[in-house]
C-alpha cells in the first residue's frame, strides 16, 4: 500500500512545474492525477483541550471517501492534547518540507525528527504509514540521513532546479529514532537560514 502512495507522489512531482506561490504539499495535491486514494489536505490530528491549538498533517491519505467528522479524545484526564481517534479509512500521513540551499544537514535532521516525533505521539497516525518528502537544491546529498531513518525505503527524484528525497515506512510506530547523525544537544551555527515548509505544524517544545 505505502509504495503506491509514494508512486502517486512521484507522479505528481514529475507531472508539471511547481507553483512557487503554493506550499509543497499543496503542489503535490494539485498535481495529483489518477490515484486510487483519497487525499485530504491540512488534516487535523490533535487539538488542545482549550481548542486554541492544533497539530495538522500536510496530507492524510485514505482508502475511501468517508465524510464522517473526525473525533478527538485525551488518553488521560490531565493530557493537554486531544488526539485523533482511529477510523477504518486512514492509511498514511504524507509530510512535505522545503529547505533552502544554506540549510545544514543537522538542521534538516532536526526538523525531520520533530515531524516524526510529533506524529508518533498520535497513536492513530503512528499505527499507519508515513512518508516524508524533502525538497532541496539539486546538488544536495541527504543519503546518509534518509538511510539512517528509512533504511532502503527511500528514493531520490532529480530535476533541473531541485532534488526530492522521499522516505517511507508502512508503520510509523516502528521507525527507529534512537540514533541520529548530529548530536541534538550541540550548539547550532549562527545566522543559519532555514526555509522549511511553514505548513508543517508541530510544537517541538510541548510534551504530552
Amino acid at each position: 500500500m505505502i509504495i503506491d502512495v509514494v508512486a502517486d507522489v512521484v507522479k505528481a512531482l514529475n507531472s508539471d512545474v511547481l507553483d512557487n506561490d503554493k506550499a509543497l504539499h499543496e503542489n503535490v495535491l494539485d498535481l495529483m492525477q489518477e490515484t486510487s486514494f483519497v487525499w485530504r489536505k491540512d488534516y487535523t490530528i490533535a487539538v488542545s483541550k482549550d481548542n486554541q491549538k492544533t497539530k495538522v498533517a500536510n496530507l492524510m491519505v485514505c482508502d475511501k471517501l468517508d465524510e464522517t467528522e473526525q473525533t478527538f479524545k485525551v488518553k488521560r484526564e490531565k493530557d493537554y492534547w486531544k488526539k485523533l481517534q482511529a477510523r477504518a479509512d486512514y492509511l498514511a500521513v504524507v509530510e512535505c518540507s522545503l529547505f533552502s540551499r544554506e540549510t545544514t544537514l543537522c538542521s534538516i535532521e532536526t526538523v525531520g525528527r520533530d515531524i516524526m516525533r510529533s506524529r508518533k505521539e498520535v497513536p492513530t497516525v503512528a499505527a499507519g504509514g508515513f512518508v516524508w518528502v524533502v525538497h532541496v537544491g539539486p546538488q544536495e546529498n541527504l543519503d546518509s540521513l534518509f538511510h539512517l531513518y528509512f533504511k532502503e525505503d527511500y528514493i531520490t527524484l532529480s530535476q533541473d532546479e531541485a532534488k526530492y528525497y522521499i522516505g517511507w515506512t508502512d508503520n510509523l510506530k516502528t521507525l527507529d529514532m534512537r540514533n541520529f547523525i548530529c548530536d541534538p544537544t550541540a550548539a547550532k551555527p549562527e545566522n543559519e537560514i532555514v526555509d522549511f515548509s511553514a505548513e508543517v505544524e508541530y510544537d517541538a517544545l510541548t510534551k504530552d
